[in-house]
């Protein structure tokens, strides 16, 4: 017995050696080497300021993922190779803590199958790779999860530290607490817990809640301004949801969007299979229905699963980073089903074994997302990087949707990486590397996601002076108002007003436009002062205007640059 036990634990280790090897061989060679996107330089900032009022980083303020980001970038001293190490060593945690997981709930070799699908999974992949939170998603909820079902199993070692566990992930990402909740308390349910110890669980979840969020709001500057910046923030679903009150199509665009991104998260393999599933099992399935719901295991995936997703559906989702809180419990079901699939198509061909048929399903899996993942997909279309979305004809909608929807990828990666070092390096040459002699003017263009934005160019070129301009042409701004950002040095200000002053210095020869050429600003500015274009190899065109060092008296919509 003592002997069979030293076995299963050897074959664990070795297996949890290989899942390492192969999640940090398949991320390492192709990390992003930039800050990704908006929130990765906030959350850069914050390791050098925590200031939630400057959306360093923004509410809920995530102190516990920046403490441990901080903590890490001592190491590395680069908040970006900070950021993508704790993404890679977390997938590496998150595969691993899934196999036992599944092995525990199911058996070593679901585990097994499971862990190479998520290993594999090309958003689980995606946000692997880059300084983002939400691998954090999937860490905590597979944990959640684990320590949930040992509790709903009757083991009471578990209850406090999952309750414990429940409470400090919302210091990473809160909706976990959120999210989770119900899971949680049903496993409380079912093990019959007594009242005085779930008193005792929640008595432990609300100090752990606590432990975050009171630093959070002391260095906020209170609770009353803490909930404020909240509140701010939580506006933006009053655009995505018909009960908040935006209008049908943006809650179809939202709802789309969930669906699209949970099918994605299955991947196309998954699909496949779950359908090729259901064909086998098709006769039969409603008596079999009301059953399988009944039964406390299906209960449990189902309020891991269904809190998020209809929220996303309902509410509001803007990245497909949101459903990494529920893609590992998709996974542990597809993994369950391409095992029960191998042994239902060894019973439709019997000369081929169940354990060769997975085998081939498997290798079939890895293949096809690892092609979805590294295929080199032309990205830069450049005759559609600035056209109004409004504007695009039936195929670049299409094209548009598709790599702005479905495209998380390596390639999208290295566009990334190659799109921010052109803007750095242009930017810094027309200028000649004296940011006294330059604004940097920022406009929205339709690829965003991959553009060079308010925030990117703050950190990066921290001397310049950076205006970001927000008005009804590129936002949702409806009134007769404008809004313009100013940074340096990593703060910033806003201004709101009908019309808005941009301050030029006397040293100032020059603006650098980041801007759509197909846009009423770009006409005004062309007719005014003039433009002249850089085209950058990937697609996109930087603009600068020569000023002089003259009197300057500008007005472009509701912004007048005056010196």
């Amino acid at each position: 017995m003592l002997n069979n036990l030293k076995t299963f634990k050897r074959i664990d280790l070795i297996i949890s050696v290989l899942i390492t090897v192969i999640v940090a061989l398949t991320r390492i060679p192709f990390v992003s080497k930039f800050l990704y996107e908006w929130d990765s330089v906030s959350y850069a900032q914050a390791f050098q300021n925590f200031n939630i009022a400057q959306g360093q980083p923004q509410p809920p303020g995530y102190i516990l993922f920046v403490a441990l980001g901080k903590g890490v970038n001592y190491i590395f001293n680069d908040p970006n190779t900070s950021m993508v190490f704790l993404s890679v060593a977390f997938s590496i945690l998150t595969s691993i803590l899934i196999y036992f997981f599944v092995k525990q709930m199911f058996s070593r070799r679901i585990a097994i199958i499971t862990s190479i699908l998520l290993i594999f999974n090309p958003l689980f992949w995606f946000y692997g790779e880059i300084a983002s939170i939400y691998i954090f998603e999937a860490f905590f909820a597979v944990l959640i999860a684990y320590l949930s079902y040992n509790v709903l199993k009757g083991d009471g070692r578990f209850l406090y530290l999952s309750a414990l566990v429940l409470g400090l992930a919302g210091g990473f990402r809160l909706d976990l607490v959120e999210f989770m909740f119900p899971l949680w308390v049903f496993s409380l349910w079912f093990s019959k817990t007594s009242f005085f110890k779930i008193s005792k669980a929640l008595i432990v979840l609300i100090v752990a809640v606590l432990l975050w969020f009171i630093p959070t709001i002391l260095l906020t500057g209170g609770l009353g301004q803490y909930l404020q910046l909240s509140a701010a923030q939580s506006t933006v679903s009053i655009n995505t949801s018909i009960l908040l009150g935006a209008s049908l199509s943006s809650q179809l665009v939202n709802s789309g969007l969930a669906l699209v991104w949970s099918l994605w998260g299955l991947t196309i393999f998954g699909i496949i299979m779950i359908l090729l599933f259901l064909l086998y099992h098709h006769s039969g399935w409603r008596s079999k229905f009301i059953p399988y719901l009944k039964n406390p295991l299906s209960i449990f995936f189902i309020l891991w699963i269904a809190p998020a997703f209809l929220f996303y559906l309902i509410i509001y989702v803007i990245k497909p980073g949101y459903i990494l809180v529920y893609l590992p419990a998709l996974m542990i079901i597809l993994g369950y089903i391409v095992n029960h699939l191998s042994h239902d198509l060894h019973i439709t061909f019997p000369k081929i074994s169940a354990r060769s048929f997975l085998a081939t399903l498997l290798l079939i899996g890895i293949i096809v997302n690892s092609v979805i993942y590294f295929y080199p997909y032309n990205l830069h279309q450049g005759e559609i990087w600035e056209t109004p979305q409004s504007e695009l004809d039936n195929s670049e909608k299409i094209f548009y949707e598709i790599n702005a929807g479905i495209l998380y990828n390596n390639q999208k990666i290295k566009a990334n990486d190659q799109n921010t070092y052109l803007h750095i390096k242009t930017i810094t040459n027309l200028s000649n590397s004296n940011p006294n002699n330059t604004i940097i003017v920022i406009r929205d263009i339709s690829r965003e996601d991959e553009g060079f934005d308010f925030n990117k160019a703050m950190y990066y070129l921290p001397n310049y002076n950076v205006y970001y301009l927000l008005g009804s042409e590129n936002s949702h701004i409806t009134n007769n108002t404008v809004t313009v950002w100013h940074g340096q040095y990593n703060n910033y200000n806003i201004t709101y007003a009908p019309v808005v002053d941009i301050p030029l210095n006397q040293s100032v020869k020059q603006i650098i436009w980041v801007m759509s050429n197909q846009t009423n600003f770009y006409q005004e500015v062309q007719s005014q002062v003039g433009v002249q274009t850089i085209s950058l190899p990937n697609g996109l065109n930087i603009y600068y205007s020569n000023i002089g060092s003259g009197p300057v008296n500008l007005q472009i919509g509701g912004y007048v640059f005056t010196r």
